[in-house]
């Protein structure tokens, strides 16, 4: 039993969101963005039992103005919706059990359960009220039997959450009192033969020890003195425990110890470093999963792992590695991270990104279908019969689904269906428009596999500037420097798309995400081709014009723009000093050309000897094009 749905109001800056979860869904964003405040939202949705206590803090409520305060608040509200991914996927116990708090969708066949915590003041008695409830599949509130509070007492025991901090400390962790240790040692499994023999002979061993040394007997006559004084009562005799001679007594000492590498000393974990402790606590709680959580609870209980910073003090390769590794641990994760080598072992499907606007923060991902509320009419089911795979109407709730992009052609005829009924036009218009953001399997799959050097990097920007190759990639960022805004100070990520996939697949991601974006290229037929694939990210004219950059000329290409815009000179220089014969010399027709057709065979080679001789001129911003200042000066502009 998995949650794929978590809906927040009203609880710190989470205003309104609602978050889709998979098996695996990665955080990320800026710091106070509301990952945190998700990961909170679970815990406290899902406590190991119920109390009457609020469980929120004051300041856990939605306020904006000074005057604001939790008695004047909407109210906070989290909605966790649990639901299988096939029909009868739940064990027949589960449902049982659960019967009267399950819903089942008549079309999808699907079980679901929405569980609702809300917290708001009331007026009439004068404080917060705090309410439990399942729900219906419309959300409203479950009544009669579906309504009795016995019910979240029976709900809770089927899932667990366990929530991780960033701050993982393994002293506390691996202490006999850890949610996660703790627990494994008390359960261990002994005999009672077993136990009286082990305690026997730890008492021989501690025997033994003490007769080593006779002072020891010295010191035990002179501690009895204490029993006089207090008169403890004849018969009893101080001694010293050099180890504890019950077993569990003796577990509850015990502690992690690994060898360092290339050494054959065991050392105790806490002297390791902060990263092998972080790593073994993660570990520790799989081991937890793996060996007591069923046992402890119910042979169905399904773990939630809520995981802050996994990537706390490690190297980057070890952080690369332990993504892969926390795929294994059998629960549902749900991981905050601040690390771009974190993420670039994460599908974009399973990352959610938190944007901060001001007081409240919204959730961005990527979406592989998009819906709206209209009425049913005759054209439209027609219109979806035709298309099951990608069109869907579901009757009960009047929404109107769709798997893809929305063609010009597919919305006419869905416009058609609704000649009569103009209010509906708008709903229809802002599906097709939403629908411009689906990013297909195979865009996806490009991405992967060609943005994955870069990828973590980039959804940590504060915005994008694509160009076409490493060549445009070297020179724009020393124009950058020599303008004073270096793009690495300005959170600007470059993107040479040619060799990370396809402009039109980064500005698709770019608008899911919402992170601003310019793009140059040259003005060529390869560099049309980039503006049409642009394009078709369902951009009109207007925007074209205003977010794409071709170099100026028809046919330029950044090797026919460098030489023509100031740095013919440099560029013979070069030659001379790489001992490049030309046939034409300076002022006669065609050199141009013929020093363009050189450095083509070697561009970027050329791009660093070209940046090496200017630096070597101790050259200033003046040196820099037009074009290429423009251009910075806007992208730098988009994040002040």
């Amino acid at each position: 039993m998995k949650i794929r749905e978590i809906i927040v109001k009203n609880f710190r800056c989470l205003k309104d969101v609602a978050i889709p979860l998979t098996d695996t869904t990665v955080l990320i964003g800026e710091n106070n963005s509301g990952k945190t405040a998700s990961l909170e939202a679970l815990r406290i949705a899902l406590p190991r039992a119920l109390g009457r206590a609020n469980p929120f803090n004051e300041y856990d409520y939605f306020m904006m103005n000074e005057k604001d305060s939790p008695q004047t608040s909407e109210g906070i509200v989290i909605e966790l919706w649990f639901r299988e991914d096939n029909p009868d996927e739940w064990p027949e116990t589960v449902v049982q059990d659960l019967n009267e708090i399950i819903q089942t969708d008549p079309n999808t066949d699907l079980d679901s359960i929405g569980l609702r915590l809300s917290s708001k003041y009331d007026e009439d008695i004068k404080e917060i009220n705090i309410k439990w409830e399942f729900l219906a599949l419309n959300g409203e509130p479950l009544a009669g039997k579906g309504a009795a509070i016995q019910n979240i007492r029976k709900f809770l025991p089927y899932v667990r959450c366990f929530y991780l901090s960033s701050l993982r400390d393994s002293i506390n962790e691996f202490s006999p009192r850890s949610q996660f240790w703790g627990p494994i040692l008390r359960d261990l499994k002994i005999s009672e033969e077993q136990r009286l023999a082990l305690s026997a002979e730890l008492a021989k061993i501690n025997e033994t020890l003490l007769k080593e040394d006779e002072r020891l007997e010295q010191v035990i006559s002179t501690l009895d003195k204490v029993q006089e004084i207090l008169e403890l009562g004849a018969g009893q005799k101080t001694s010293i425990q050099a180890l504890p001679l019950r077993p569990w007594d003796l577990m509850s000492r015990s502690e992690v110890v690994m060898k360092a590498r290339g050494s054959e000393i065991d050392i105790p974990l806490a002297r390791h470093g902060q990263g092998m402790q972080s790593l073994a606590v993660l570990f520790l709680f799989q081991a937890y999963i793996e060996v007591l959580l069923k046992p402890t609870f119910l042979s169905e209980t399904e773990a939630i792992l809520a995981l802050e910073e996994p990537e706390s003090h490690l190297h980057p390769q070890a952080t690369r590695a332990l993504a892969a590794s926390l795929e294994k641990i059998r629960s549902q994760k749900i991981i905050a991270t601040h690390s771009p080598y974190f993420i670039q072992e994460i599908p974009f499907k399973q990352i959610r990104m938190f944007r901060r606007s001001g007081p409240i923060s919204k959730v961005l991902y990527i979406k592989q279908s998009f819906s709206t509320n209209i009425p049913e009419t005759p054209g439209l089911l027609a219109f979806c019969g035709k298309n099951p795979a990608k069109f869907y109407y579901d009757k009960g709730s009047s929404t109107l689904s769709v798997r893809g992009k929305i063609e010009e052609e597919e919305y006419r005829e869905i416009l058609k269906a609704y000649q009569d009924r103009r209010e509906n036009h708008k709903d229809i218009k802002e599906i097709k428009d939403s629908s411009q953001l689906y990013l297909s399997d195979d865009e996806l799959c490009d991405l992967e596999t060609f943005a994955k050097r870069i990828r973590g990097e980039v959804l940590f920007a504060r915005a994008w500037l694509l160009c076409e190759g490493p060549s445009d990639y070297l020179l724009i960022r020393y124009f950058a420097d020599l303008l004073g805004t270096p793009l690495d100070q300005a959170g600007i990520t470059l993107i040479d798309f040619q060799n990370n996939g396809s402009p039109g697949a980064f500005v698709g991601l770019a608008q899911v995400f919402e992170i601003p974006w310019l793009m140059i290229c040259d003005n060529d037929d390869e560099g049309q081709k980039f503006i049409s694939q642009v394009k078709k990210r369902g951009l009109i004219q207007a925007e074209i014009d205003g977010l794409v950059h071709a170099l100026p000329g028809e046919g330029t290409d950044l090797e026919m723009f460098l030489v023509q815009n100031g740095f013919r000179s440099e560029y013979l220089e070069i030659f001379g000093d790489k001992n490049v014969k030309l046939t034409k010399n300076e002022g006669d027709a065609g050199l141009d050309e013929e020093m363009v057709s050189v450095l083509r065979r070697n561009k970027t080679a050329f791009v660093i000897a070209l940046i090496e001789k200017l630096r070597m001129k101790n050259s200033d911003k003046s040196r820099v094009p037009q074009f290429f200042e423009e251009t910075i000066n806007k992208i730098v502009a988009k994040v002040a």
